[in-house]
């Protein structure tokens, strides 16, 4: 019996442990970044790199009427170097690449939902083809919350690069649409998602502060600012897969903080 009530007592003294060092795991924010690509309004031109705008504007209105908060790359960043603390419910909207449906099909729909957004802009597209955004397009959109940044120049796959080629691929583009937006261009997202070592060296030294990634995930502050996970929202997502990933989300970080304590 002595036994028994000692065992019980421990578990006891175990429980209330483990609920006094709870909150402080629990502080850690993660943030999903949704990936998007383009845009059609006819389903019969789909690939995997293509949503409905239908889709699109369902998961837009579905993040406005819940809550959620669609934050800026300043805003991320200011949140990863620790100077800030996001609204609980904040997600990062972004689109790589460049197409034209992003300006005309995205776009209207952000802005009128006053909802934030960041371009990925591959900085040697720019004007080049019908379907790529021209410099006063991105202007026009950079001024209004849909913010642009760097996708290398030609869109180049930095991993399998040397050194001083993805210094000047990164670089090159940043000096490009610096001159475009009238402003500093910090961020940078790896072209196919790949990179290596010598990318984040080469991005840090071309003046960007965080580089994104095609690595599925969440983020929060205690990820490597270069690594930046992201999640892909293509043809089969809908508002049911929307909830999916935002929920996946909510199971991650209590698996971390659980695993943590």
């Amino acid at each position: 019996m002595k036994k028994e009530i000692a065992f019980i007592l421990t578990l006891i003294l175990l429980i209330i442990s483990s609920c006094k060092i709870a909150p402080a795991k629990t502080q850690t924010q993660q943030i999903p970044v949704f990936m998007y690509h383009m845009l059609t309004t006819d389903s019969n031109k789909t690939n995997n790199l293509t949503i409905l705008q239908s889709a699109f504007r369902s998961q837009m209105n579905y993040l406005k009427t819940n809550g959620y908060t669609t934050i800026t790359m300043d805003q991320f960043y200011a949140s990863i170097s620790k100077k800030i603390v996001l609204p609980a419910k904040s997600v990062l909207i972004t689109f790589d690449d460049g197409y034209i449906s992003n300006y005309k099909l995205a776009y209207p729909i952000l802005k009128a939902n006053k909802q934030k957004a960041t371009l990925f802009m591959i900085s040697h597209e720019v004007g080049r083809t019908s379907n790529s955004m021209n410099a006063k397009q991105l202007l026009e959109m950079d001024i209004n919350g849909f913010r642009v940044e760097n996708h290398t120049d030609w869109h180049e796959n930095l991993g399998t690069l040397p050194y001083a080629k993805q210094v000047n691929a990164i670089r090159a583009a940043k000096t490009s649409l610096e001159k475009i937006l009238g402003r500093k261009v910090m961020y940078l997202a790896y072209p196919c998602g790949s990179y290596n070592a010598n990318t984040i060296k080469a991005a840090h030294a071309a003046g960007c502060n965080l580089g994104l990634t095609t690595n599925e995930g969440f983020t929060s502050r205690l990820d490597n600012p270069y690594r930046i996970n992201r999640i892909y929202m293509g043809p089969s997502d809908n508002l049911k897969t929307l909830k999916h990933k935002l929920e996946y989300g909510k199971q991650l970080m209590w698996h971390i903080n659980t695993y943590l304590l």
